[in-house]
C-alpha cells in the first residue's frame, strides 16, 4: 500500500520548512507548524524522536533465520532474528558494495550479504570477508543499533550515545492475554499522535461502529490535561458518573482504555475493553505505522474460546482489504460511507484513516480554526514546540522520567451498553 500523495485530489503534500526559518517565528508553535511532520536525519523533530526507543516490528513478524527491511524515520535498516532468537537491527546496506543486507543469509545470529558473502554480527563487526586473505573481517563494520523487545514489539535506538532506559513503559498487570497490531496508516505520525490528544473526535468518526458513546458536553466541560515528571494526564467525565483516564508520554505513546476492535465485538467475544498502549512510528514524511499493544484481560477457563474466535477474527482481517485501501477508496470516488463497510473486522481503522486522510497525508495547519474539543491538541504542539526550541538552542530538552504503572479507569461505552 503506497501513501497518498501525487496528483490525489485529497493529499497535500508541504516542504519541510529550514529550520533556520522556522527559529525566526516569535509564536514558539508557529516555529515548528510546518516542521512537525519531518523526521528524517538532519531534521529537529527526527532528532528528538531519535532520543526515545521506537517500535520497529511485531515479534511475530520477524521469525528466527528470516530478515527483512524496514523504514523508520525517512531511514532504512535491515531487521534479522538469529537462532538464539534474539534480534538485531543494523543497516540497510552492505559497505562492501552497497547491496541490501536484508535479502542475504542469517547464519547462526550473524547475516551474511547475498553478493560477496562478508557477514557480519548483530553489533554490526564483520567477521568474515571470504575473497580477501585470511578471509578476515579486517576491522569493518557496518552501522547497529540497540535492540530490545517488549509486550509483542522488537523496539530499536536510532539515537547518539548511551540508550535510555528500558522498557519505556511498565507491563500490564492482571491475568490475560498481550495482542499486537501493526497498522499501515497513510498520514504523517504527528496527525496520528494528534489525534490521540483529541479525545472527542471519537464520538463523530467512530459513529458507525457504535464502540465510543460517553456525554460529550460533560467531556469536554470537564477535559483536564496535566503535565507531570513522566507524561501528560487527562481526565474527563464520561458520564454516569465515571472519569475517563489517559496518560500520554513522549515523543508519541499513549496509554489508555480502548474499546475491543469490531470484529471482535460482534461476536460478543472477551472483553469489551483493553488496557492498552498505542505508539505511532514514522515510516516516511507521509506514512506511518501505528502500533498497539493490549492486554486482554481473561481467566484461564475463558482462553480456548477466545483464541478460537480471535483466530477466525485473524482469517477475516487477512482476507479483508486494508483499512488505508478502504478509506483510500473511499476518498477518492465517495462512492462508498462508513455505513458501506461496517462489517470490516477493523472498522475504527478505516474510520480514523478517512478522518487522518481527508487533511491530506501532510495536514495545512496554517487553515485551521480551533475550537474547545483542540485543548489537547494545542498543548501537545507546545510541548513539542518547547522541546524543540531546546534542541534548537543547544539545550538537552526534557528528562521525562519513566512512566509508573498507572492504574486506567473510565472506558467508552459500546452503543449497545447505552
Amino acid at each position: 500500500m503506497q501513501p497518498l500523495q501525487g496528483d490525489d485530489p485529497v493529499s497535500t503534500v508541504l516542504e519541510p520548512t529550514p529550520a533556520h526559518a522556522a527559529r525566526s517565528s516569535r509564536d514558539p508553535v508557529g516555529r515548528y507548524l510546518d516542521e512537525f511532520p519531518f523526521t528524517g536525519p538532519g531534521r529537529v523533530v527526527g532528532d528528538y524522536l531519535r532520543r526515545f526507543w521506537q517500535p520497529v516490528s511485531r515479534s511475530v513478524d520477524i521469525p528466527a533465520g528470516k530478515a527483512k527491511p524496514i523504514t523508520v524515520m525517512n531511514a532504512r535498516y535491515t531487521l534479522y532474528r538469529g537462532a538464539s532468537g534474539e534480534a538485531f537491527v543494523v543497516d540497510h546496506h552492505c559497505p562492501h558494495r552497497g547491496t541490501q543486507l536484508s535479502v542475504g543469509y542469517v547464519e547462526g545470529d550473524e547475516i551474511r550479504c547475498l553478493y560477496h558473502g562478508w557477514k557480519f554480527r548483530g553489533d554490526g563487526l564483520c567477521t568474515e570477508r571470504p575473497g580477501e586473505k585470511g578471509k578476515s573481517g579486517g576491522g569493518m563494520r557496518t552501522g547497529a543499533y540497540p535492540t530490545r523487545e517488549f509486550l509483542g514489539l522488537v523496539y530499536a535506538y536510532f539515537g547518539e550515545g548511551e540508550a535510555p532506559a528500558f522498557p519505556p513503559y511498565p507491563a500490564f498487570e492482571g491475568e490475560g492475554i498481550i495482542e499486537v497490531y501493526a497498522t499501515l496508516l497513510p498520514v504523517n505520525w504527528f496527525q496520528g499522535w494528534e489525534n490521540d490528544w483529541d479525545p472527542f473526535h471519537a464520538s463523530f468518526t467512530h459513529r458507525a461502529g457504535g464502540l465510543h458513546e460517553i456525554d460529550y458536553d460533560a467531556a469536554i466541560a470537564s477535559e483536564k490535561n496535566e503535565e507531570l515528571d513522566y507524561g501528560v494526564r487527562r481526565t474527563m467525565d464520561i458520564g454516569d458518573g465515571e472519569t475517563n483516564t489517559a496518560i500520554l508520554l513522549m515523543p508519541a505513546t499513549v496509554q489508555l482504555l480502548i474499546p475491543t476492535f469490531n470484529g471482535q465485538a460482534g461476536r460478543d467475544n472477551g472483553p469489551q475493553v483493553r488496557p492498552t498502549y498505542l505508539i505511532h512510528v514514522p515510516v516516511d514524511d507521509h506514512s506511518h505505522i501505528a502500533y498497539l499493544t493490549q492486554l486482554v484481560p481473561l481467566e484461564a477457563s475463558e482462553r480456548d474460546d477466545y483464541l478460537r474466535h480471535y483466530a477466525e477474527m485473524l482469517a477475516l482481517m487477512a482476507a479483508s482489504p486494508t483499512p488505508a485501501e478502504v478509506a483510500g477508496d473511499i476518498l477518492a470516488n465517495g462512492l462508498r460511507t462508513t455505513a458501506d463497510v461496517k462489517d470490516h473486522p477493523m472498522l475504527v481503522e478505516i474510520e480514523d484513516s478517512l478522518a487522518q486522510g481527508g487533511q491530506g497525508t501532510i495536514a495545512d495547519r496554517h487553515a485551521e480554526h480551533l475550537g474547545r474539543t483542540d485543548a489537547g491538541v494545542v498543548m501537545l504542539r507546545r510541548l513539542m514546540a518547547r522541546e524543540l526550541d531546546a534542541i534548537a538552542d543547544g539545550r538537552e530538552p526534557k528528562a521525562w522520567t519513566p512512566c509508573p504503572l498507572i492504574p486506567i479507569a473510565g472506558a467508552y461505552r459500546w452503543a449497545s451498553d447505552s
